[in-house]
């Protein structure tokens, strides 16, 4: 009877810098460049008069590109609005995907979220940038499951579940959207200052992990 080989796992490591046998050729360098330069611009934008007053003439102006070559990046400003968010959102990932446990992990992301605040700069900008997660139009066809940010909560959940971290009566996955849910709502609805801004949200986390066993006297 023949024996199968066993197959070899594929490495789980990323390429940095990428494999030597992939040329990247300089007319794609270049589409690169062109769109990273109209991303910055669009930011800048944004910031300077607000998402919905921004222009994309203006944008590509000072990208030094043209009206068209900023729709063939980004169909519309919204798909800037949103990798903004996307690239916040990893941002946010990175700083919590290293703490040991759940309430470790609640605690990096309350003050990843104020210091995310603080770097965009424009109260009115971040809220837009968290309002589109939860408004998800239509010409963008967001799975929310792949949301880097609710994606890491709800596998933390899920291990803080096997874990007794977190509170029961409700599956992970549940409990990560509703805790998402419930910190997009105090972002975009309650305007505070850093030290309430962590108060109110280490509270909401706070509903969310198992009651500690007392110790006995």
């Amino acid at each position: 009877m023949s024996t199968r080989r066993a197959t070899a796992p594929s490495p789980a490591w990323r390429h940095e810098p990428a494999s030597p046998f992939v040329r990247i050729t300089p007319r794609a360098r270049q589409r690169a460049a062109t769109r990273e330069r109209l991303y910055a611009a669009a930011v800048d934008e944004f910031r300077r008069v607000g998402f919905e007053r921004a222009s994309v003439s203006e944008i590509a102006r000072a990208a030094g590109a043209s009206r068209p070559s900023f729709y063939a990046h980004f169909p519309t400003l919204g798909h800037v609005l949103f990798e903004m968010s996307w690239r916040l959102s990893m941002q946010i990932v990175r700083r919590i995907e290293t703490a040991g446990d759940l309430p470790a992990m609640l605690d990096r992301l309350a003050d990843a979220l104020i210091e995310a605040e603080k770097a965009v700069g424009d109260p009115a900008l971040f809220r837009e940038m968290i309002s589109i997660f939860v408004r998800r139009p239509l010409a963008l066809p967001i799975d929310p499951s792949q949301i880097p940010v609710l994606r890491e909560v709800s596998q933390r959940f899920a291990r803080a579940r096997t874990a007794g971290e977190l509170r029961g009566g409700m599956p992970p996955e549940q409990a990560a959207r509703l805790c998402l849910s419930g910190v997009f709502g105090q972002l975009l609805g309650v305007t505070a200052g850093p030290s309430e801004r962590r108060a109110d949200l280490r509270a909401l986390f706070s509903l969310y992990l198992a009651d500690r066993p007392r110790r006995a006297c």
